[in-house]
């Protein structure tokens, strides 16, 4: 008898959930202004500032690889370039999110129901053994404004010094700082970004 209401149950709130996501309209119901909180003129005004800014470049949910456009929840989807729209971008067409952050555009939350405040850590690190290179600058303010700490430690990087062999390979690999610039944040060939910091020997700027 227990078997049988679990299963019921089970069975209940699975077609509960199935028509929750299907009686859903398609993303035309959800403008930008509603994700970014009716900021869309603070990030496209400063778009418009920047006479060499590319337009945004983003590929939609249908041909991603990763949604199954055949899902009946599919249609409960925001499209990206509407949810994007109006934030700045960068040189390459990509979303600007440090950028909207510090615009207000976005206000990360801390918790599920924002009730605690992100504990930012304002530490920059220099790396120098990178070669030609300009030296790498790495922003624990821009990271800890919307992550965890627990999202890169100890799993990723180990907090002490000598302790990561970090190289562009291992990068590039997925490693390291690959674990999401690429992937969910600025793609790694807006080298600037990283290696902000010229140094005697450092090549002339070339973006």
């Amino acid at each position: 008898m227990r078997v049988f209401t679990t299963t019921l149950i089970l069975l209940s709130l699975a077609i509960l959930l199935l028509v929750a996501c299907s009686s859903q309209p398609h993303s035309v119901s959800r403008s930008a202004s509603y994700v970014v909180d009716g900021s869309e003129d603070t990030g496209t005004s400063w778009r418009r500032s920047r006479p060499t800014q590319a337009t945004l470049n983003v590929e939609s949910l249908a041909s991603d690889g990763i949604h199954d456009p055949q899902n009946e929840a599919f249609s409960a989807l925001q499209e990206p370039a509407e949810a994007l729209a109006a934030f700045p971008i960068d040189r390459r067409g990509a979303a600007d999110w440090v950028k909207a952050l510090d615009l207000g555009i976005i206000s990360p939350r801390a918790d599920l129901l924002g009730e605690a405040e992100m504990q930012v850590l304002d530490m920059d690190i220099m790396f120098k053994n990178t070669g030609a290179m300009p030296w790498v600058l790495f922003p624990h303010g821009k990271h800890t404004a919307w992550l965890d700490c627990t999202n890169c430690h100890d799993e990723i990087f180990v907090p002490r010094a000598g302790a990561n062999k970090i190289t562009m390979d291992a990068v590039l690999a997925g490693e390291f700082c690959g674990r999401c610039h690429g992937k969910v944040s600025f793609t790694l060939w807006v080298c600037e970004r990283c290696h902000s910091v010229p140094h005697e020997g450092s090549p002339e700027k070339w973006w």
